[in-house]
């Protein structure tokens, strides 16, 4: 018997310019766009030095992210109680 386990719900993917992120005062918005802007020019680069460096500013914002409250978690039971659990 396999274990219980929620099913993921997938949030909805809204792209926005940094600068249209950036306007609207909200860190989370600002950081995930250009968490995307940084990824999507790594897979446009072909210079070795340039992956490298965006690599790294990608992997930084990616932490900037995840260290940031969950407001919708916070908000949904569910979710507050599935990561208490883990």
């Amino acid at each position: 018997m396999r274990p219980f386990s929620f099913p993921q719900v997938e949030r909805p993917v809204i792209h926005v310019s940094v600068l249209e992120a950036v306007r609207t005062n909200d860190r989370r918005t600002a950081l995930v766009a250009l968490r995307d802007a940084v990824a999507e020019t790594i897979d446009a680069k072909d210079s070795a030095r340039d992956i490298a460096a965006l690599s790294k500013r990608l992997m930084e914002v990616m932490a900037e992210i995840d260290a940031l409250p969950d407001h919708e978690a916070e908000t949904d039971p569910v979710e507050a109680a599935r990561k208490r659990r883990s």
